[in-house]
């Protein structure tokens, strides 16, 4: 059996030896390519992290990534059912994303964040 591989700017890349690639953005155009995931959902580059959150794999383990970029990318992207663990993010940007998003507004009317606050009592106003 063969190792599933990737050809990326003419060089072909096993699962292993992209994990191991030093240039973020080679590991970045294998991810966005749905390649490798499983392992490269663990890289250390937050970009390729919130590139895996956009194309919805992983969700579960992403939400509570140390980096609030990815799990900002997570809220924008997940369903519905997951927003619900993550309204009490300790990033503001988070939380306005699942108040943006229209979830949980009665959660966020008192949101240390004025702006997330006026968003959801704006937001249930027009209900």
């Amino acid at each position: 059996m063969t190792e599933e591989s990737i050809d990326i700017y003419g060089k072909v890349y096993t699962q292993r030896k992209i994990c191991k690639e030093p240039d973020e953005y080679i590991r970045l155009a294998a991810a966005s390519q749905g390649f490798a995931l499983k392992y490269l959902i663990n890289d250390k580059s937050t970009l390729v992290r919130s590139s895996i959150a956009r194309i919805k794999y992983g969700h579960e383990q992403l939400a509570t990534d140390e980096s609030w970029k990815v799990r900002a990318t997570v809220a924008k992207h997940c369903k519905p059912k997951l927003l619900s663990r993550m309204i009490d993010d300790e990033h503001h940007f988070v939380r306005y994303i699942i108040a943006r998003r229209g979830f949980h507004l009665e959660h966020f009317i008192n949101d240390p964040d004025e702006e997330i606050a006026d968003l959801a009592r704006y937001e249930l106003s027009k209900a």
